[in-house]
């Protein structure tokens, strides 16, 4: 049951909380239903919440707040149909491990294990590869918790509107109970490192982005030089202390929080000379270890991000545009700015909607000087038909974003027949979205 609550809930990084009216933490999907019935009866808009690695108020609320952490665990693996199901809480990771047992991956995962299954597909998450669209590509079929109680099971073989639009709906549409997807025999991957001069880079920037099975590129602004990792499968045996190579890139994410916190000091503008000074610390000679161990490594710094996703054939042209505008600024943030690449899909809010994209993401400490790194390229990059990832810092609004999803009307329409009343909304699904509109049912 739910019961008044007096604990503050807060992200993971710190940038945004909330003291719900009542907080839950059920184990069960009896109780996930309990708890919503008792919000609905209550007058409470209800919202869920896993680890907390939204960096904005996705899942805020003064209503009823769900936490799904204690809601986890793999419920079976079919290694004859290559699915597994899992509940909502289940952390990325402790997945990975299971599966890894099993003598199964999944195909492609993204770098942070901490986060939850359902908080991934609610928010577009995704790794890097263009044969590989966002997690929410693997999902097999999902039960969903509506407003009224009741639970559906959705797969690709119900409505197509439902199925195009459950699998990223930023919590919109109801509480996601459990999910099956897709896996794969398990692989070994190579992680290699390279680097290039950045303008010779951006001229062939969509032949480098099929190079590599799972190509990314890290550029520090105030350079000419780009930092290329490729990844492919191999057949090739574990290196020797092959998670020693990974922790490495673990302390190059703590090299960047001390640069942040000594650039306090210093001024955003010392950042460039202290990372001269410290050097970097990631992963240099190449290595071979189990496909989830090489995708994630550990990040236990708190910083903030922001991330948006380009048309491919765009993604070169932002970066170029980016340059100049970081450097005319003179304020820089440790972090350097990260780019992947990814195939489309016919989700509906799936930032990857229809089209190859490049994804372009800045990381930034949590300081209020370095949120002018991340105003200035939202500007850029929204010039070049960007859309922000759902779970990251941005500033659109649904006026902005409609225009750059196709399907943005039918997702609207599937809201208002799944949740009339707005159950699982709050003010940024209000902001982002729009709110629920009887109109949209027709």
């Amino acid at each position: 049951m739910l019961r008044p609550n007096r604990r503050i809930w807060s992200t993971w990084s710190g940038t945004a909380g909330c003291l719900p009216a009542q907080l839950a933490a059920p184990t069960s999907e009896d109780e996930i239903a309990e708890a919503v019935r008792a919000a609905v009866r209550n007058g409470l808009n209800v919202r869920t919440a896993g680890t907390g690695h939204s960096f904005n108020r996705l899942v805020t609320t003064p209503g009823a707040l769900l936490d799904l952490t204690s809601y986890k665990g793999v419920v079976a693996v079919d290694r004859v149909a290559g699915e597994v199901t899992v509940r909502a809480g289940t952390r990325i990771g402790e997945l990975c491990r299971v599966l890894d047992r099993d003598g199964l991956a999944l195909a492609n995962i993204g770098t942070l294990a901490d986060q939850t299954i359902a908080g991934a597909l609610s928010t577009g998450n995704h790794g890097t590869g263009l044969a590989h669209p966002p997690l929410s590509g693997q999902v097999a079929r999902l039960r969903l918790l509506t407003a009224d109680g009741n639970v559906l099971t959705v797969g690709p073989d119900d409505d197509p509107d439902l199925w195009g639009g459950v699998r990223t709906a930023l919590g919109t549409l109801g509480v996601l109970t459990t999910v099956t997807l897709r896996c794969v025999p398990q692989f070994n991957l190579r992680h290699r490192v390279d680097s290039a001069p950045l303008q010779e880079l951006l001229e062939r920037f969509g032949a480098w982005a099929g190079e590599s099975e799972h190509p990314s590129l890290n550029w520090q602004p105030w350079t000419d030089r780009v930092t290329l990792r490729s990844i492919d499968r191999t057949d090739a045996p574990s290196t020797p202390r092959a998670s020693a190579r990974r922790l490495a890139a673990t302390l190059d994410e703590v090299r960047c929080g001390f640069t942040g916190q000594v650039a306090r000091v210093g001024g955003a503008r010392t950042v460039p000379a202290l990372t001269a000074g410290l050097g970097g610390l990631g992963p240099t000679s190449p290595y071979v270890d189990a496909s989830h161990r090489v995708f994630t490594f550990p990040q236990p710094v708190r910083f903030l991000a922001m991330e948006h996703a380009l048309p491919l054939e765009r993604t070169a042209d932002a970066l170029r545009e980016l340059r100049p505008a970081l450097r005319r600024l003179g304020m820089h943030s440790p972090y350097s700015v990260l780019v992947r690449v990814g195939a489309g899909d016919d989700v509906l809010l799936s930032p990857a909607h229809g089209r190859a994209t490049g994804y372009v993401n800045l990381t930034v400490p949590r300081t209020v000087g370095h949120l002018e790194i991340l105003r200035i390229a939202e500007h850029i990059l929204r010039g070049h038909d960007a859309r922000p990832h759902w779970g990251k810092a941005h500033t659109a609004t649904a006026e902005v974003l409609a225009p750059r999803y196709p399907r943005w009307k039918d997702f609207r329409r599937i809201r208002a027949v799944l949740d009339p009343e707005g159950t699982f909304s709050n003010e940024y699904t209000d902001k982002v979205l729009g709110p629920v509109d009887a109109a949209d049912r027709r």
